[in-house]
């Protein structure tokens, strides 16, 4: 039987080191909270990795610190009222069009010229229509996925192989390939880069109440219900 008191210290560091990359008025006391809801949540994999004779609790650190920093990028989200998808520099859906003009176009650079299509900053690829950077920082990405993930993109948008014909090249099944897909398409969103959080901070007035339209309707629906 595991004595829980034990992961107290790893608890403790976690949300120590997780805490100090947010403003100070995300409280420490919720993030451990958090995180032991997360260890109650995931009992098989804790026991599982302590199991192990050559293990000690600090191979729990990454994991912890991981639940620590998920929470409060939701919680920071909450507070000042945008979406995680809003952190990247561009959105899955605009990374998806972007994938299908650089495949199906081979002379895409010489498309988007011909369309009065100026390339823009890098960090306004959602109002650049037709952007030639854009498209070369896709295309870039793409090359920096691992083989599988770039085989997958190949497939689907240079071939234009469906889901179902590409688990036929691979083994498996069409609902495997799709969120393989998703993640793929996830793994260039992260090449891409996102926005530093104090971006999405500016203006802040202080008050440790959430302020985004979400969380406004969560405060009103909470207040009506009592």
């Amino acid at each position: 039987m595991l004595d829980w008191t034990r992961l107290t210290p790893a608890v403790d560091r976690a949300a120590s080191i997780a805490s100090s990359k947010f403003p100070a008025h995300h409280d420490v006391s919720d993030i451990k909270q958090e995180i032991w809801v997360w260890i109650m949540e995931n009992k098989k994999t804790v026991l599982r990795i302590l199991s192990d004779e050559n293990s000690t609790v600090a191979a729990l650190d990454s994991l912890l610190l991981k639940a620590a920093n998920t929470y409060l990028k939701t919680e920071d989200a909450a507070v000042y009222g945008y979406q995680e998808e809003d952190r990247f520099f561009y959105s899955v859906e605009l990374i998806k069009s972007i994938l299908e003009v650089i495949f199906r176009h081979e002379d895409w650079q010489s498309f988007a010229t011909a369309l009065d299509a100026m390339p823009k900053a890098k960090a306004e690829p959602a109002t650049a229509g037709n952007n030639l950077a854009a498209y070369a920082d896709v295309k870039s990405a793409v090359e920096k996925l691992p083989e599988d993930y770039y085989n997958l993109i190949v497939w689907r948008y240079k071939y234009q192989y469906t889901f179902t014909m590409i688990g036929e090249q691979t083994g498996t099944t069409k609902q495997s390939v799709s969120e393989r897909h998703e993640r793929a398409v996830k793994a260039i969103q992260t090449l891409l880069g996102q926005t530093p959080l104090t971006k999405f901070r500016e203006g802040y007035d202080g008050r440790t109440e959430a302020r985004g339209n979400a969380s406004g309707q969560a405060r009103i629906e909470r207040d009506y219900e009592g």
